[in-house]
């Protein structure tokens, strides 16, 4: 999601509000044998005549998770209705390819529907639509055919023309309006639902449906945990095909379905025709840019729902002081009970009360277990603290199932050295430092190197080193064996860059514990190592394999829901070299 997750604001799927469109005439469109193209969108950038220029869908701008799920969902269906068919390859219209980008552009600049935004008029642009799946990001992949009639459309080896909604699930009837045309497909908004699914509950948030926020209020909480296992099956079949029969446990929850985010990001734009008491601060609107005034929100703990109060109260009587806006912070932190500004470093963790803090240059303690970590409020640290003990937990008892394995089958000391790659603030090597004679955390921050030694020596920890490393040389400075080495890597969302991952594979630790919140990514890393022959599938060690070349089986896939109500999962891959 965006400001409630910590991750960048979403591309707007609206390019201009309703308002603007609204004059706008759909064209008459004769013969409906032949798909046509509808009138170009508009957005709001004009030319050098002062004339709105027109919008072209491009392939570039799409969103790759609905484009994989449409492929997946059009190739799955054609196997399922091709079952007794001799013809047994995928037609290339349900997953193009570079060898006919022709016919792909022609259908994908084409939709047959109009949409609000490409001047239809407003009737004209509802429709009831049968939800088939869902995206990655917990949107409905929706079209007007029925599963009958879709399944027959396939295999006819013809591909419908897609919806893409918000807050549907999977087998839903539902009412809504196309808004704006993408690449093969129409975003919509969702007016009603006319057939429920069972899995579908009342959100209890008052905002959900609107804000962008959360995207899973409307299914139970199993239900969720389910959702996004199967997502991250997604994430590694649509990476490799030879990922596909890969087992990933069940998402271990979070102890908190709500009340457990311990940071929101709340924002505000100024807007010459809004005064500025009416000025809304929240979380974006979903589908658009402009922003829902949000007065409370349910995922963040008391602290921080007390912070977005103080912080909207503050926003407000400052309001002429801004020009264009500005994104809020609102952390929690903890604090010795009775002095708020007191110092932390000699306080067990059971006398340290909640509290929270507004400004981005002030320092927040975190606590994870019995284990304290300061960092700097701006800073990136796991925004649920009351899944970390388990989370890290997890990290800690796989390092150590492997190293008693080599221990007894071996006899070879086991693993003894641990390399934090990407380590932040110290969070993995400090909590899993106490298995290992020594702990290097390497990262490319001097500001999160400072962190984490200073958050080892408050906690009476001297086997952990947090160094300064080159991203083109991010093991030269580690001395220690491989075949005595783990690392644990946690990258941000877009993944480790082909060069970490040839640095990592020419170092060859004997386990790799790779932490993903983006787990496309992950996927991808992943199978880029398996193309390099370093990844064993269904038990086949590739032929390059030998003593010099570090080959790797998948131990475990094991995803936790650190965000429950939206569609984030984080991941846990544990790689064990052969």
């Amino acid at each position: 999601m965006s400001s409630a997750t910590g991750a960048k604001r979403p591309a707007s799927l609206h390019s201009a509000d309703v308002s603007d469109h609204q004059n706008s005439t759909a064209q008459q469109i004769e013969g409906s044998a032949q798909i046509v193209k509808v009138p170009e969108q508009k957005r709001k950038k004009l030319n050098s005549k002062g004339k709105r220029k027109a919008y072209q869908a491009r392939k570039s701008n799409a969103d790759e998770t609905v484009i994989d799920a449409i492929r997946l969902l059009l190739q799955e269906k054609w196997r399922r209705c091709n079952r007794e068919g001799l013809d047994t390859d995928v037609p290339m219209v349900f997953g193009w390819n570079s060898e006919d980008q022709h016919g792909e552009a022609s259908f994908c600049r084409a939709p047959p529907i109009p949409a609000k935004l490409a001047g239809g008029d407003v009737s004209e642009c509802e429709f009831e639509v049968h939800v088939h799946e869902m995206s990655e990001r917990g949107h409905g992949i929706a079209t007007r055919e029925n599963d009958e009639e879709l399944g027959k459309l396939v295999l006819n080896k013809n591909r419908p023309w897609v919806f893409v909604v918000p807050f549907v699930l999977k087998g839903e009837k539902v009412r809504i309006r196309s808004v704006r045309h993408e690449w093969g497909y129409t975003q919509a908004d969702l007016l009603s639902v006319i057939e429920k699914s069972p899995l579908r509950i009342d959100a209890p948030c008052q905002y959900f449906g609107k804000c962008s926020g959360c995207q899973l209020q409307h299914i139970g909480h199993r239900g969720q945990l389910e959702f996004k296992r199967e997502m991250v099956r997604r994430a590694f079949s649509v990476a490799s095909p030879l990922f596909a029969s890969l087992a990933v446990s069940e998402v271990i929850q979070s102890p908190l379905p709500f009340g457990y985010r311990t940071k929101l990001t709340p924002h505000f734009d100024i807007r010459k025709d809004t005064p500025s008491e009416k000025v809304a601060i929240g979380f974006t609107i979903s589908g658009q840019r402009r922003v829902l005034d949000i007065e409370d929100c349910m995922i963040g703990t008391d602290a921080v729902r007390r912070g977005m109060t103080e912080a909207r109260l503050n926003a407000k009587a400052k309001m002429a002081d801004y020009k264009r806006g500005a994104t809020l912070l609102v952390r929690e932190t903890n604090v010795p009970n009775g002095s708020p500004d007191g110092d932390v470093s000699n306080i067990p963790t059971a006398d340290l009360v909640k509290d929270f803090v507004l400004d981005p240059k002030s320092w927040v303690t975190d606590v994870v277990g019995d284990i304290k970590f300061r960092f700097p409020a701006s800073s990136f640290f796991q925004n649920n603290a009351s899944i970390l003990p388990a989370f890290t937990g997890y990290v800690r008892e796989e390092l150590q199932r492997w190293s008693n394995s080599f221990m007894t089958t071996e006899n070879d000391g086991g693993l003894r050295y641990l390399i934090d790659a990407y380590c932040g603030s110290g969070l993995f090597g400090i909590a899993c430092h106490s298995q290992f004679k020594k702990v290097m955390g390497i990262e490319i921050s001097t500001e999160s190197i400072s962190c984490a030694n200073n958050n080892a020596r408050m906690n009476g920890i001297d086997n952990c080193d947090f160094v300064l490393g080159d991203a083109t040389k991010i093991f030269e400075k580690v001395d220690t064996s491989p075949k005595h080495t783990a690392v644990v890597i946690d990258p941000p969302r877009k993944g480790s860059s082909p060069e970490f991952l040839d640095q990592l594979l020419a170092y060859g630790p004997r386990v790799i514990v790779y932490i993903a919140c983006g787990v496309p990514a992950q996927a991808r890393d992943i199978a880029y190592m398996q193309s390099k022959d370093a990844i064993i599938v269904d038990g086949r060690i590739p032929a390059s394999a030998s003593p010099q070349h570090a080959v790797y089986r998948i131990a475990n896939i094991q995803p936790f829901d650190l965000f429950p109500q939206t569609y984030h999962v984080e991941n846990i891959v544990t790689l064990v070299r052969e």
